[in-house]
C-alpha cells in the first residue's frame, strides 16, 4: 500500500493539468484503505469513470490492470519478512542497530566493492530505482557520482522508473534499493520489468531471502532486516564507502 500511496500522490504533484487522470488518482487516495474490497466496477462508480478508464489510468502508472493495483494493496504498510513489534527505538537501541549494519558493510570484501564501481564507472546509463522512502537516499548517491561526473536517472515516479527500465541496452546498469523486498512482490509490477530490462542489474537490500532472485547479477545485503529502523543511515554510509572506492578510479 506504502508504495501505491507514493505513487498516487507522485502523480498529483507532478500533474501539469487537473484532467480525468488527476482526479481518478485523488479519488483513489480518498478511497485508498477500501480498494482492497473494490471491484472494477465498485472503483469506476467511486471515481464517476467509466471501468475501462479505470484500467487505462493503472496501466498509466505501471500496473497491468485495476486487479493488478488492488492486488498491491495486499501488502501491508511498513510490511517486512520479519515484522519488529517493537517500534520505539531508543539510543541504545539506534546505535546498536546502526553497529551491526556498519559490521556488515564493513566485512563487504572490497574486491566486490571495486567491481560494483568499476561496472558504474564503464555503464552507459544508470538508472537508480528507489523506492517509497529510499528514494531520498536514491538521489543522494545520485547526487554524489553527479559530482564526481557520472550523471545516473533517478526519477521520483514509479511509473517514470518503469518506463525508463525499457529502453536500456547491455551496456547500461540498474541499481535497486529494497530494503525490506516488498517492492519485489511478483504483486508488483516492477520485478517484471527488472527482468525484462537489458544491462547489469544491482541489488541492495537488508534481506537475506532475496538471494533466490535470479534477475539480479549482483545483490549486495548491507544490513540486517531487523535493523531496518536505521535504514537510511545504513545507505548513506554504504554510498560513502561505494563513492570512496569509485574514486579511486578517477
Amino acid at each position: 500500500m506504502e508504495q501505491l500511496i507514493y505513487t498516487l500522490l507522485a502523480y498529483i504533484n507532478n500533474s501539469l493539468n487537473k484532467d480525468i487522470n488527476y482526479y481518478i488518482a485523488k479519488s483513489l487516495l480518498e478511497h485508498i484503505h477500501k480498494i482492497e474490497s473494490f471491484s472494477l466496477d465498485s472503483v469506476a462508480e467511486a471515481c464517476n469513470v467509466a471501468p475501462s478508464t479505470i484500467n487505462r489510468f493503472c496501466k498509466r502508472i505501471g500496473f497491468k490492470n485495476f486487479s493488478n493495483l488492488r492486488n498491491s494493496v495486499a501488502i501491508p504498510m511498513g510490511a517486512s519478512f520479519h515484522e519488529n513489534e517493537d517500534s520505539e527505538l531508543n539510543t541504545q537501541m539506534f546505535f546498536k542497530q546502526l553497529n551491526e549494519n556498519i559490521e556488515m558493510i564493513d566485512n563487504i570484501p572490497t574486491s566486490q566493492i571495486d567491481q560494483l564501481a568499476n561496472q558504474i564507472k564503464k555503464s552507459r546509463r544508470i538508472v537508480i530505482l528507489g523506492f517509497e522512502k529510499h528514494q531520498v537516499q536514491a538521489m543522494e548517491l545520485q547526487k554524489k557520482l553527479f559530482l564526481l561526473g557520472k550523471l545516473c536517472e533517478c526519477d521520483t515516479n514509479l511509473f517514470k522508473q518503469i518506463d525508463a527500465l525499457s529502453s536500456l541496452s547491455d551496456e547500461d546498469m540498474i541499481i535497486t534499493i529494497s530494503i525490506q523486498g516488498n517492492i519485489l512482490s511478483n504483486q508488483l509490477p516492477i520485478i517484471g520489468k527488472i527482468k525484462a530490462a537489458r544491462g547489469k542489474k544491482l541489488l541492495i537490500t537488508f534481506s537475506s531471502e532475496l538471494g533466490h532472485l535470479e534477475i539480479f547479477h549482483e545483490i549486495l545485503q548491507c544490513g540486517k532486516i531487523e535493523n531496518s529502523s536505521v535504514d537510511s543511515y545504513t545507505l548513506l554510509l554504504l554510498f560513502d564507502v561505494l563513492i570512496n572506492r569509485y574514486q579511486r578510479l578517477l
